[in-house]
């Protein structure tokens, strides 16, 4: 099977590793990039020299998968070892395996010189380093469209790191197609849609097999009741529901229009044909959202692009699916490289790149912008040495919650005007009585 062009670049950076004396390599390629097809001829090229392999994934889709893909490369003597089942010849070359069982049955470990990691930012997680820890002499190769943790831990199982291409070169390559994206004006608090995903969908969903990410597996399933009533099918899959193959398979079909989840569908899920995306929770890392949106950016037939339909303003943080993006091992993984100002056309909604003067969506003429004047919030400031300097505080707000605040340890009480940035305990407003009482503490 001929691979394109970026997939061989891939491969030969990832050969330039180990021949420099790289064990553990890890490859960063997009969602519907190709990183199976990648790994197959990595695995037929290791067979032809007499090594043994073990490919190991977490979801049962993803080793289905990976099976049929092997074959397609000529690889078909291969053991599958996978829940209570262990199919195939005991010293087969190839094996794949489940993270799961493998945990479960230590004595079954196959023999392997070289082991792949699916989805390898899941690595550091206490089952999977442990089979890693079984395989120390053997070469790994990590592979991964996001190589970042919500935990921020870092990825230091793998010791280089090979971008294969990015999301925006393989939309130019035609590879991916374009995505639509829809957005409130900023990025809303917790617990805050900009609609509900049924209005989402009706509005700009265009009647495309949609995907629904939510926050817990009740709100899948009322959210998918809302779609049913309303005469447009949907049901929800969870992790352990039994019915979860038929379910995808209805959808395959085109009987359920849209399909709900919690976790799902964030990996693992693959079905060109789905165009929608709508966003129903906030994802806190730029993995998950990436996930997410790419569930939507593979092409098909008649799919002249994909839409995201963000309703909880993660876009403003995360920045468009197709942004160039920089990426590493170090844990927070994957940054923005000079990150592109976004605009949103007030007629239709879209989000896109900050520069046409006409929405490049539906074409509507685009008002000018409002200079927005500095305003003060009433920080003040202090001088910093020896460390980088914070990010700016956000303006004033009113506390909905009880609290205590971080310059004068006193009380915060609902209502009161206070001063707030994400990961940073708040602060009163007018605190610039802090530097006095400070003062008169230090003084007793």
């Amino acid at each position: 099977m001929k691979l394109r062009p970026y997939q061989e670049r891939a491969i030969v950076s990832l050969r330039a590793q180990y021949a420099a004396g790289r064990r553990a390599p890890c490859l960063v390629l997009p969602t519907g990039g190709g990183k199976t097809l990648v790994a197959s001829e990595i695995i037929r090229s290791a067979l032809g020299r007499g090594r043994r392999v073990l490919f190991l994934a977490h979801r049962r889709e993803l080793i289905g998968q990976t099976v049929s893909k092997l074959e397609r490369f000529g690889v078909t003597d291969v053991r599958i070892i996978q829940a209570a089942h262990d199919i195939g010849r005991p010293d087969a070359p190839v094996c794949v395996g489940s993270v799961q069982t493998l945990t479960r049955w230590a004595d079954r470990m196959p023999r392997a010189d070289l082991v792949v990691f699916d989805e390898a930012h899941h690595v550091v997680a206490k089952s999977w380093s442990a089979i890693a820890d079984r395989y120390a002499g053997a070469h790994l190769l990590g592979m991964t469209a996001t190589p970042e943790r919500s935990d921020g831990k870092p990825l230091d199982i793998f010791d280089a790191l090979v971008v294969g291409a990015s999301v925006r070169e393989l939309t130019d390559l035609g590879h991916l197609v374009s995505c639509r994206v829809y957005a409130p004006p900023l990025e809303l608090e917790t617990a805050q849609l900009a609609l509900s995903p049924l209005e989402a969908y009706r509005k700009h969903g265009a009647d495309e097999r949609a995907i629904v990410f939510c926050v817990t597996v009740e709100h899948a399933q009322t959210v998918a009741d809302e779609f049913t009533t309303a005469g447009i099918h949907a049901e929800a899959v969870t992790g352990n529901g039994g019915g979860r193959a038929d379910a995808l398979a209805r959808f395959a079909r085109g009987e359920t229009r849209v399909i709900t989840n919690v976790h799902v569908l964030t990996e693992g899920f693959d079905d060109p044909a789905v165009a929608v995306c709508i966003l129903a929770r906030k994802p806190e890392h730029a993995g998950t959202f990436l996930q997410m949106a790419g569930r939507v950016l593979r092409p098909a037939e008649g799919k002249a692009n994909a839409t995201l339909i963000d309703l909880c303003g993660s876009v403003h943080d995360h920045g468009t699916p197709d942004m160039e993006r920089e990426f590493s091992l170090t844990g927070r993984a994957i940054s923005k490289v000079d990150r592109q100002a976004i605009r949103q056309c007030p007629s239709c909604g879209g989000v896109f790149p900050l520069g046409p003067d006409a929405c490049p969506l539906c074409g509507a003429t685009l008002p000018a912008r409002a200079v927005q004047l500095p305003r003060s919030t009433g920080i003040g400031v202090a001088e910093v040495r020896d460390v980088a300097p914070r990010a700016p505080w956000t303006v004033t707000m009113e506390a909905k919650f009880q609290g205590r605040c971080r310059s004068c340890k006193t009380a915060i009480h609902p209502g009161d005007r206070i001063v707030w940035l994400k990961g940073e305990k708040p602060r009163h407003a007018d605190c610039a009585r802090a530097d006095a009482l400070v003062a008169s503490r230090s003084a007793v």
